[in-house]
Parts: structure tokens; C-alpha cells; sequence
């Protein structure tokens, strides 16, 4: 499939909300292989889950572990995460939006409006209760294209939630307790599950 028409992607340096609340900074390491991330040149997730403005989950996954961790997820829920994005984020107005700061410079770019409101209802990040905030990073730099980053909140978690399959919401309680040592019945709290992946 050609996606040459595609806008290119903008690189920015790293804002703090996707910092390590560990770290007190940049993530360094990948939570599953332990692979070095700031210098190696691979890209890395990084995925961050509020409860109000502390961060109860955090971590980067560099792109050979988030491909093994798609592998893990059942078709069923894959296709259905897709349905709902697709159906209730608008990805043309995104790229309309990344073709209009195609000319401006990366230090004028407003980095954090790609993800201070959910791409689903629009509520703004300060109004949360709970909110997911994802990006595609490489190095100290992160990615902004038409899909990441991106925030989802709540309403919109709880509904993502709803599409995935009992296998998949069994391999995300485990990443969750595996990583985090989060007892299982902290896990089955939809807003805590890594549902960016």
C-alpha cells in the first residue's frame, strides 16, 4: 500500500509529560527487554495512565517488544480497537492539522496540543478523572503524525474496554502485573490497562 501521500511526520524534542515520573526524565530503558533507548536509534512506545495528574502506570516498550506484544492480542480485538478509532477519531482533521504545521518551526510547535484533549470527546486533559496519553518516540525525540500522540479519557477507555476479547484483556492483565506487580484485582480496572499497544 503506498502512504507516500502521507504527510511527513515532525519530530520534537520529548515533552515532560512523557517523562518518567521514576526517572524524573526521559525513559531510558524498555520495560520488557530492558533494551537501551536514548541513544540505540529504535523506536520506542511510551504510554502513561492518569488517575487525576499522578501517573499510576508508565512505560516505554521499544518497537521489537511492541510487535511481540501485538502478537499476543487476539484478531478479534485488534480488528475491533481499529473499528472504534476509526469511528470515533478524526484522523483526516489530524492530517489536515499536520499538513498546516508543515512550514512551521519545531521550537513553535505546540507539542502538547496533539494530546491535552481526548481524540474521542474532546474532553480536555485538566477535566479527566482518568486518561491514557501515548507517542511513538526515537531517541530524545518524539514522533507527531497522524495517528500519536494521542490522549484518550475515560468514557472513551471504558468503551475501548468493551470491544476487547477476554484473551486480550487476560494478556493485558498481565503485562499490567507482570510490570507493575499490580495485583489482579487492581488490574481489572479498565482505566489501567496499557490499551494503546
Amino acid at each position: 500500500m503506498d502512504f507516500s501521500w502521507l504527510p511527513q511526520p515532525r519530530f520534537v524534542p520529548i515533552p515532560r509529560a512523557f517523562h518518567s515520573l521514576e526517572k524524573d526524565g526521559p525513559f531510558e530503558r524498555c520495560v520488557q527487554c530492558d533494551a537501551e533507548l536514548l541513544t540505540s536509534g529504535r523506536p520506542y512506545l511510551i504510554e502513561r495512565v492518569f488517575r487525576g495528574t499522578e501517573p499510576i502506570i508508565e512505560y516505554a516498550l521499544c518497537e521489537s517488544c511492541v510487535e511481540k506484544a501485538q502478537q499476543e492480542l487476539s484478531q478479534e480485538s485488534k480488528e475491533a480497537v481499529a473499528k472504534y478509532l476509526a469511528e470515533h477519531v478524526d484522523f483526516a482533521a489530524r492530517l489536515e492539522r499536520l499538513n498546516e504545521v508543515a512550514g512551521v518551526e519545531d521550537e513553535d510547535l505546540d507539542a502538547e496540543s496533539w494530546f491535552d484533549h481526548c481524540a474521542v470527546s474532546g474532553q480536555s486533559a485538566a477535566h479527566t478523572r482518568e486518561r491514557q496519553i501515548a507517542a511513538w518516540c526515537q531517541g530524545s525525540q518524539m514522533r507527531i503524525d497522524h495517528a500519536l500522540p494521542l490522549m484518550l479519557a475515560g468514557p472513551a477507555l471504558e468503551e475501548l474496554q468493551e470491544v476487547l476479547s477476554e484473551k486480550t484483556r487476560g494478556w493485558m492483565n498481565d503485562f499490567v502485573s507482570d510490570n507493575f506487580g499490580m495485583p489482579p484485582e487492581f488490574c481489572d480496572q479498565p482505566d489501567i490497562r496499557p490499551i494503546l499497544l
